[in-house]
């Protein structure tokens, strides 16, 4: 297979590698936050691009035949929802930022400082709960709700909105 010179062609390829990368650090956060519509309409527009690239060929003209390049965008896209629907994004964006926010949230004091990134996430409030302490990574999402992770290694933290994701990890949300 020989590389496409066609300045569309690569263009595009690079517009669906675009939304595939920043569709995958969204989906590596718990929640969606206000960016996600963005994203949705970013990719609307691509479809659309795409849908006119293998356009159905109109009265007098040939069919459009499938070139080696088209294959490339076609890959990004399913790898981007395969890794979205198995949840790999989050689950490798945890685990490389999971032994910094444990060694926070084992010392984390009620005076603690907030927004600053620790391992791979932006914590926006940590809070001390009993016996452990929970992070906020996602302050604004579609539903108005707050997302993060609460670690609490000796049993389930009190109240509602908390998730077991791994370990002593939970996800948690809050809001209306």
């Amino acid at each position: 297979m020989r590389p496409t010179h066609n300045p569309l062609a690569l263009l595009f390829t690079g517009a669906i590698g675009l939304a595939s990368l920043l569709t995958l650090i969204e989906a590596s956060a718990p929640g969606l936050s206000h960016w996600a519509l963005a994203l949705a309409l970013y990719w609307l527009v691509l479809a659309i691009a795409m849908a006119w690239f293998v356009r159905m060929p109109g009265p007098g003209e040939r069919r459009r035949a499938w070139e080696p390049w088209m294959f490339v965008p076609v890959a990004l896209v399913l790898g981007t929802v395969l890794l979205v629907k198995l949840d790999a994004p989050l689950h490798a964006r945890f685990a490389l930022s999971e032994p910094s926010l444990e060694r926070y949230a084992r010392s984390v004091r009620d005076d603690y400082v907030s927004r600053r990134w620790w391992g791979l996430y932006w914590v926006e409030d940590v809070e001390k709960i009993p016996g452990g302490a929970r992070f906020m990574v996602t302050p604004l999402t579609w539903n108005w709700r707050s997302y993060g992770f609460a670690y609490s290694p000796d049993r389930i933290p009190e109240g509602g909105g908390y998730e077991h994701f791994k370990g002593p990890w939970y996800i948690w949300n809050e809001g209306p």
